[in-house]
């Protein structure tokens, strides 16, 4: 099978344009039952490499043997060469096609990423240039699926944040970022972009026109011109801390330098995968200063030096009480009936948790009861690639990383009734913010006889539910994430009710 999957993906060449947009398929025996692509890279000769790999997403939990992802850089082979980590079950199938290999991955709505691993490095002397990375996945059963990359070479710079930042405020008060690069190395950098990890502790309190922001979230800023090799430019961005914010506490944010080239990228990433760009500020312009001229295409040769950090302690009390919200229906044997649970901020501060969740919400389907309906956010327990696959006993769901405070999050199931009278399921709460006020646990109950309709969580006052993942897109938008010393993007995509 193995070797029929690979000469198959070596037949398929052709050239590709800008990457390849993530969609889904409408239903899970359509031919497009899977979908593939990867990020546009811009590298120099001299740079590490990128860690790269080939992301899958599928419309419904799909479960594929025997997966074959190829890499075909025969187009670009005088410019890069695509290698596999240390340990990867991957192989060159042909001079220029890296083939690797899984026995078997699952899928769901959520994208697969890390999977299939590469590292794309220029070949020693290269030329500048740009072309076309072929990418194509099979398994069994699965038809042919193909995507693009688009790799360039362009000239070596090297861009240096400045020091990190330490301080310590109250929820309320105002803070300035310091925000310092210098240009190391003999070549100049035209057009450098800063994009920030946000943290919906930090609200912007001026926003300038060549930066984007969401709502009051700094997203990234560029600067025209052309920066001297050997000098160093400074700007000051001011801050409030929000009167939401939990205390005692630590916030941080990171701000990572990319040249010209390497910004289009991660914008081609973004605009691929749905993603807003936000809204430019009108409060003047952020300015370093340089020289105006125009550069051929760069990418920073020492990418592990770019960044830079500010570390907030937040003093004071300000805390956070999260409150499991249950639910009760009644119906006949074998009636499918909706419950809705879910999790509550009480505040008065914001749950916040960048890169993670606010809570573990673990969800106990009620015996005598069958989950016919799963919302995407849930999966079984140690089965997280399995989300919204009905049937488990148990759920563990995942409310995302921002919680505003007097504001519910929603999970909708649909519970066959299979006896009369089901045991109590729960929903229980674990993590920050849910110990010591005694609501971290509540009931679902079906056909109770002390409850004569059905009841769903309370929403009492303050903001709307929301269904689904809260608004991430206010910690997700501009995150970065250092790999080993390699630039790569993690984005949180954003589900509003």
């Amino acid at each position: 099978m193995l070797r029929r999957l690979i000469r198959r993906l070596v037949a398929v060449g052709g050239a590709a344009g800008a990457a390849l947009a993530l969609t889904t398929a409408p239903a899970i025996a359509a031919p497009e039952i899977v979908s593939l692509s990867m990020r546009d890279i811009t590298l120099a000769d001299g740079h590490p490499g990128m860690v790269a790999s080939a992301t899958l997403i599928s419309a419904q939990p799909v479960v594929l043997d025997d997966v074959v992802v190829t890499y075909d850089f025969g187009a670009v082979a005088d410019l890069v060469e695509v290698v596999a980590p240390a340990g990867a079950d991957c192989s060159l199938v042909d001079k220029t096609v890296l083939a690797c290999h899984r026995d078997q991955v699952r899928l769901g709505s959520a994208p697969l990423v890390g999977q299939f691993d590469v590292l794309v490095r220029a070949v020693d002397g290269a030329a500048l240039g740009e072309g076309p990375l072929q990418l194509g996945v099979e398994a069994a059963g699965l038809p042919f699926v193909s995507a693009g990359s688009w790799v360039r070479v362009g000239a070596g710079v090297d861009l240096v944040a400045g020091p990190s930042t330490a301080l310590t405020r109250r929820p309320g008060e105002s803070f300035t970022l310091p925000l310092k690069v210098d240009v190391a190395g003999t070549v100049a950098v035209e057009r450098p972009s800063v994009y920030f990890t946000e943290t919906y502790a930090f609200r912007a309190t001026r926003k300038f026109t060549n930066c984007l922001y969401v709502l009051d979230h700094i997203r990234n800023c560029w600067f025209d011109g052309t920066f001297t090799p050997g000098a160093a430019y400074t700007a000051v961005l001011p801050f409030l801390l929000g009167a939401d914010t939990a205390a005692p506490g630590t916030k941080g944010l990171e701000a990572t330098w990319f040249t010209a080239a390497e910004a289009a990228d991660y914008e081609s990433f973004l605009a691929g995968h749905g993603y807003s760009g936000g809204e430019p500020g009108t409060e003047g312009e952020l300015t370093l200063t340089g020289e105006l001229e125009l550069l051929a295409d760069q990418a920073d040769t020492v990418p592990h030096n770019n960044r830079t950090g500010l570390s907030v302690t937040v003093a004071g009390h300000n805390g956070i009480d999260l409150a499991a919200l249950g639910a009760a229906v009644r119906g006949a044997v074998g009636e499918r009936r909706p419950v809705t649970v879910g999790v509550r901020n009480l505040g008065p501060a914001a749950a916040e948790q960048p890169g993670g969740d606010v809570a573990t919400v673990e969800v106990t389907i009620p015996p005598g009861t069958t989950a016919t309906a799963v919302p995407p956010e849930c999966a079984p327990p140690g089965d997280p690639v399995a989300a919204g696959v009905p049937g488990a006993a148990a759920y563990h769901c995942k409310p995302g990383a921002l919680l505003y405070p007097d504001t519910s999050l929603e999970f909708s199931f649909e519970l066959r009734i299979d006896r009369a009278r089901p045991a109590d399921g729960a929903i229980r709460l674990t993590g920050a913010g849910t110990g010591g006020a005694g609501n971290d646990r509540a009931a679902i109950t079906v056909n109770d006889p002390a409850t004569g309709t059905d009841t769903a969580p309370p929403v009492a006052g303050g903001r709307l539910p929301i269904t689904g993942a809260p608004a991430s897109a206010l910690l997700g938008l501009g995150a970065l994430l250092i790999l080993g010393g390699l630039t790569a993007v993690v984005l949180a995509r954003t589900r509003a009710g």
